[in-house]
């Protein structure tokens, strides 16, 4: 199976960003990837079914990561400790 590696690329990139602070962005341009190809697919007289799942499945696990890592409780107020972290 031949997949497009653009957006497996962007996908990784935002899985394995370290700075939260750029996880948004990347997690934006792996969506912006995912959903390019699947319209490119949808031009496509048989698209691959195992990429279309593919595609699925990224687009969840970037979902669970923008909710894990970047909801509001991992950036505390200035001068707050982070959730879990006792004074």
């Amino acid at each position: 199976m031949t997949l497009n590696s653009d957006w497996q690329r962007q996908y990784t990139g935002a899985m394995l960003e370290l700075i939260r602070q750029e996880l948004p962005q990347r997690i934006d341009a792996a969506e912006k990837a995912i959903y390019e190809r699947l319209e490119q697919l949808k031009q496509a007289p048989a698209a691959s079914a195992e990429e279309l799942w593919a595609l699925s499945d990224a687009l969840r696990g970037l979902r669970v990561l923008a909710k894990a890592e970047c909801s509001p409780q991992h950036f505390p107020a200035a001068g707050e400790l982070p959730t879990g972290v006792a004074s």
